[in-house]
C-alpha cells in the first residue's frame, strides 16, 4: 500500500518552540532513555521527527499494547454501523466455546466490560501468556473463572482485548485488520500495517500490530480530529468522545513491572500515580489520552494543544521518566510565540540521532581461536551447536537448536543489516518471527572477548552477546535490553568439534 505522508512545517510556523523540543531530546538522551523514534504533530502538520539510527522512518515497529486502542477503533466502526451493542453479552457470540456450566458472572459480562477491562476476573492475562499456544484462545478466556460481578473492578488483561477482536470478526465476517484496512487505513493512505493472527483466524487484539511511526501518529491525528479525515467522517465523533474519556477512575499505575492495578490492590505495585481508563485508551494529564504499549510505545493525543506525539522505544518496565520529561520540556513548547532562528538548529539535532555504537577494537590476537564449530553442552535452550566464521570485516554467528540453524552477520567496524530466524522468544516477550531484520555489530575487548549487539529494528529488543574462550571452551552469554521476563539467558558452553565429529 502506498503511504501518503502528513504535511510538514517548521516549528515556528505552528507556534512550537524549537528550543523546547531540543531541550526535550537532550534531556531524553542525557537520561539514557532508549527512544527509537519520535514525532510531534501540531495544528495540522508534523513539526519535529527523529529516528535513532538504525531505526528509520520507513521501518515498521511492533506496538505491543498500543494495539488495544486500534481494536477499540474496530469496535467503534461496528457500533457506528448499528450492528454491535456495547450491552451485548460476550457468551452470546461464542455459544460453541462456552463451558458446560456458564456462571452467572460470565453470563453477565458485556462488550462494554471488555472495553473497560472490568470483566470480573481477579487476574489479568499478559500479552505473552498465550502467544505460541495453538488451542482456541476464545475457549481459554471463557474457561477462566469470573469470580466477581463484571463492571465493577479494573483488571488489565490482553485477553479482554483479544475477545474484542474475536467479536469484531464474528459480527463483521472480517478480521479487525480487514475491517480497519477498508474503512480506515486505505482512506487515510497509511502504509504497510501488520497484525498477528491468533488461532481461529482472529487478530490478536491486545498486541501484535506493527506499523510505522508516521502511521501511529496518523492514528492519533484521526482521533484528535474526532474521527474526521480530509472531510470524510471515518469514525463517528460520538464514538471518539466516548472511547477517549475516562470510564474507570480506580486505576493505578504500578512502577515495579509496568502493569496496571486496581486501586484496592495497589499496595504492592510500587504505585506512582493514578490514571483513568476509557475504551482501551489511557487518560493522562493536561486533558489528554494515550495508547500505550510495553517498553515505551505510545501515541499521546493532547486536544487542548491540538497536538499528537508518537514514540517507539525500548524502555524498561516501570520506566516513567519519559512522561516527566515530556511535561517538563515539550508541553511548554506548544502554542507559544516561537523564534524561527532555532528551527535549523533543531533540525540538525534531530537528524543526527542514533543508538550508541559498540565500543572496542576491530582486531584481536585471539581471532583464530574463535573460528570454528563448537558442540554445546546440555542446556535449557536446547542449543546443540554454535559456529563462528570471522572475516576481515564481519563475524557470522550460527546457532543450531530444535528450530533449525540460524545466522546473524555482525559488522566488525559498522553494523550490518540482515534477516534472521534467530531464536529469541525467551528474551523478546515471547515474540518469535520466522524472519526479522537485525542490525548487528561486533568488537573485541582488550582481554580477547568478542562482543556483539543485535538490534532487532522492527522491535524494542537489542541483545548483547559475548563470546569468550577459556581453557579451550567457548562461553556464550546473551542478554537483552528489555523484557517482561528474565533479561539474561544461562551461559552456553561449547567444545571444539573434533575431526571425527566433523566427518559424521
Amino acid at each position: 500500500m502506498t503511504s501518503l505522508p502528513l504535511r510538514r512545517a517548521l516549528p515556528s510556523q505552528q507556534r512550537v518552540s524549537a528550543r523546547g523540543v531540543s531541550d526535550f531530546i537532550d534531556a531524553v538522551n542525557a537520561a539514557g532513555l532508549e527512544l527509537h523514534s519520535f514525532m510531534l504533530y501540531r495544528d495540522g502538520a508534523v513539526v519535529a521527527e527523529a529516528f535513532w539510527a538504525p531505526y528509520s522512518a520507513e521501518r515498521l515497529h511492533v506496538q505491543h499494547s498500543v494495539t488495544k486502542s486500534w481494536v477499540s477503533m474496530a469496535v467503534g466502526l461496528l457500533v457506528d454501523d448499528g450492528v454491535l451493542s456495547l450491552d451485548a453479552k460476550v457468551v452470546d457470540f461464542f455459544a460453541a466455546d462456552c463451558p458446560v456450566t456458564i456462571s452467572a458472572n460470565l453470563a453477565a459480562m458485556t462488550v462494554r466490560d471488555l472495553l473497560t477491562m472490568r470483566t470480573g476476573h481477579r487476574q489479568g492475562i499478559s500479552g505473552g501468556a498465550w502467544r505460541g499456544r495453538s488451542e482456541s484462545w476464545v475457549k481459554l478466556f471463557l474457561d477462566e473463572p469470573v469470580e466477581d460481578p463484571p463492571g465493577q473492578h479494573f483488571i488489565y488483561s490482553s485477553a479482554s482485548s483479544f475477545m474484542l477482536s474475536a467479536i469484531v470478526s464474528v459480527v463483521s465476517g472480517q478480521t479487525a485488520f480487514e475491517l480497519c484496512n477498508a474503512r480506515i487505513f486505505q482512506p487515510m493512505a497509511m502504509g504497510s500495517i501488520k497484525w498477528d493472527l491468533a488461532p481461529g483466524g482472529f487478530n490478536t487484539g491486545g498486541n501484535g500490530l506493527s506499523c510505522s511511526t508516521e502511521d501511529l501518529l496518523k492514528f492519533g491525528v484521526l482521533h484528535l480530529q474526532q474521527g474526521n479525515w480530509e472531510g470524510q467522517q471515518l469514525l463517528s465523533r460520538e464514538w471518539v468522545a466516548e472511547a477517549t474519556r475516562g470510564h474507570v477512575d480506580d486505576v493505578w499505575m504500578g512502577a515495579f513491572d509496568g502493569k496496571r492495578y486496581q486501586g484496592r490492590d495497589s499496595s504492592d505495585a510500587g504505585v506512582t500515580r493514578r490514571e483513568g481508563y476509557g475504551y482501551q485508551w489511557w487518560m493522562t494529564l493536561h486533558g489528554g489520552y494515550y495508547a500505550s504499549g510495553v517498553f515505551g510505545q505510545q501515541c499521546i493525543v493532547l486536544p487542548r494543544h491540538n497536538a499528537v506525539i508518537a514514540f517507539t522505544a525500548g524502555l524498561p518496565l516501570g520506566e516513567r521518566r519519559l512522561h516527566s520529561l515530556l511535561w517538563e520540556h515539550l508541553l511548554p513548547a506548544l502554542g507559544v510565540p516561537a523564534d524561527g532562528a532555532a528551527d535549523a538548529e533543531l533540525a540538525a539535532l534531530l537528524a543526527r540521532q542514533r543508538r550508541p555504537a559498540l565500543s572496542g577494537a576491530s582486531t584481536s590476537p585471539r581471532h583464530a581461536e574463535f573460528n570454528g564449530r563448537f558442540v554445546v553442552e546440555a542446556n535449557e535452550d536446547q542449543v546443540s551447536e554454535i559456529r563462528l566464521v570471522l572475516g576481515p570485516d564481519h563475524c557470522d554467528f550460527y546457532l543450531t537448536d530444535p528450530r533449525g540453524t540460524h545466522c546473524i552477520r555482525a559488522g566488525i567496524t559498522n553494523g550490518i543489516e540482515s534477516q534472521t530466524s534467530m531464536t529469541g522468544h525467551y528474551l523478546h516477550h515471547q515474540y518469535q518471527p520466522e524472519l526479522t531484520p537485525v542490525v548487528a555489530q561486533a568488537r573485541w575487548t582488550d582481554d580477547g572477548v568478542l562482543s556483539m549487539t543485535w538490534q532487532f529494528v522492527e522491535m524494542a529488543f537489542c541483545d548483547r552477546v559475548s563470546c569468550r574462550i577459556e581453557h579451550g571452551k567457548l562461553y556464550v552469554d546473551r542478554s537483552v535490553n528489555v523484557n517482561a521476563g528474565p533479561l539474561q539467558r544461562p551461559t552456553l558452553i561449547g567444545h571444539p568439534r573434533t575431526a571425527l565429529q566433523e566427518s559424521l
